[in-house]
C-alpha cells in the first residue's frame, strides 16, 4: 500500500475552499433578508436564491473532491474510505435536486442529510490499530473526531426539527468541521513511514 498521493492532499484542501468560498460568495449575493445564522446552506443553492450557481458549483466541487480524497486515503481502513466517497457523492448529488423557491424538496433533504451523516461517521470506520499508523488514523483521534461531528450534527438536527433561529449557524459549524478533518488526516497520513505504507494490511488489527 502506497502513502497518500499528492492529489488527495490537494483535493482535501480544495474541498474546503469550494465549501467556504461558495458560502462566502453566495451569501454576499443574497438580499438583506438572508440571515446566515438562521437560514440554511441549501437555500443558497436553491431555486429562489440569487446567483444560485455559485453554491451549486461549490457543492459539486466539494463532493467531487471528497470522492478523490476517499480514493486516495490509502492508509485508512477501506470502510472509512467508502463512507467518505459516499458522503462526497451524496453532497454532489444534492446540488442537482435544489430546494424549491417555496417549500422544501424531500429528495434534497434526504441527500443532504445522508451526506452530513456519512461525512460525520467516516473517521470511526477509517482508524487503524497498528502503532505505526499516523495519529489522525488511530482510534482515539478518529473516534474523537466523529464524536465532535456527531454532536454538531445533533445540534443542527435539533435546530432544524424545532425550527430554531440558529439553523444556519449550526449547519455551518457542522460543514466546517466535516471539511477540515479530511485536510488534517491527509496531511498527517502523507507523512507516514514508508514501511507502514508498504506493509500495513487493509483491515484493522
Amino acid at each position: 500500500m502506497r502513502p497518500v498521493p499528492w492529489w488527495a492532499v490537494i483535493s482535501a484542501i480544495l474541498a474546503t475552499i469550494f465549501l467556504l468560498g461558495g458560502l462566502v460568495l453566495a451569501t454576499a449575493r443574497q438580499s438583506a433578508s438572508y440571515n446566515s445564522v438562521r437560514d440554511t446552506i441549501s437555500y443558497l443553492g436553491g431555486v429562489g436564491a440569487t446567483d444560485r450557481w455559485i453554491m451549486v458549483i461549490g457543492l459539486i466541487g466539494m463532493g467531487s473532491c471528497y470522492i478523490l480524497v476517499g480514493i486516495g486515503l490509502r492508509p485508512a481502513f477501506i470502510m472509512g474510505r467508502v463512507a467518505l466517497v459516499i458522503g462526497g457523492t451524496l453532497s454532489l448529488a444534492s446540488a442537482f435536486f435544489p430546494q424549491p423557491a417555496v417549500g422544501n424538496s424531500a429528495i434534497h433533504g434526504v441527500l443532504a442529510g445522508a451526506g452530513f451523516v456519512a461525512l460525520a461517521v467516516w473517521p470511526a470506520f477509517a482508524f487503524r490499530m497498528e502503532p505505526e499508523a499516523p495519529w489522525s488514523l488511530r482510534p482515539t483521534a478518529s473516534l474523537a473526531a466523529t464524536g465532535v461531528m456527531i454532536a454538531l450534527l445533533f445540534w443542527f438536527a435539533t435546530e432544524l426539527f424545532n425550527r430554531g433561529d440558529q439553523i444556519g449557524l449550526t449547519e455551518r459549524f457542522l460543514a466546517a468541521a466535516e471539511s477540515l478533518w479530511p485536510v488534517i488526516v491527509v496531511i498527517n497520513a502523507r507523512q507516514i513511514k514508508p514501511a507502514f505504507a508498504e506493509v500495513v494490511p487493509d483491515k484493522p488489527g
